[in-house]
């Protein structure tokens, strides 16, 4: 492997992800992009709650960011960071082809058949229309309270 992709949305589960894709970048000698997709913010909120939540996703993605290069400095991974707006799912796979990965990395937020049913699933949608691997990296119990608290 030369590059992988690793998706991350700031969760306990992406930050898990984020260890895992980063330590598997280091064992097989690889570089890695970590990603950040933020939705587009609705248009019917008003000029000053779209300052807010495009504020507050900004901020979500520099500490996600931030956090991805840290352990990535600690491991000697080369790395960069790209924030992208859309579709997640979308943006993921688009950047994977952009970039030529030979893998995609994703966490996995657990949420069960009816909420992912109702609610959608990133990592579902990577999988079943990427045209590469894809890697659902699971957070153990204890490692997700860790991170939680982080």
């Amino acid at each position: 492997m030369k590059r992988i992709l690793i998706a991350t949305d700031g969760s306990p589960e992406a930050r898990a992800a984020v260890e895992y894709g980063l330590d598997l970048a280091r064992s097989s000698s690889s570089s890695a992009t970590v990603v950040f997709v933020r939705r587009p913010s609705r248009p019917f909120v008003g000029d000053p709650f779209y300052q807010r939540e495009l504020s507050k996703g900004l901020h979500r993605a520099d500490d996600a960011g931030n956090h991805a290069l840290q352990v990535a400095a600690d491991l000697g991974v080369e790395t960069d960071v790209e924030i992208r707006e859309g579709d997640p799912a979308a943006q993921i796979i688009e950047l994977a082809r952009l970039r030529d990965v030979d893998l995609i990395v994703l966490g996995s937020r657990n949420r069960g058949p009816l909420a992912a049913a109702l609610l959608g699933s990133v990592s579902k949608d990577v999988v079943t229309h990427a045209d590469r691997p894809v890697l659902i990296a699971h957070a153990s119990d204890d490692r997700r309270r860790a991170l939680a608290i982080a």
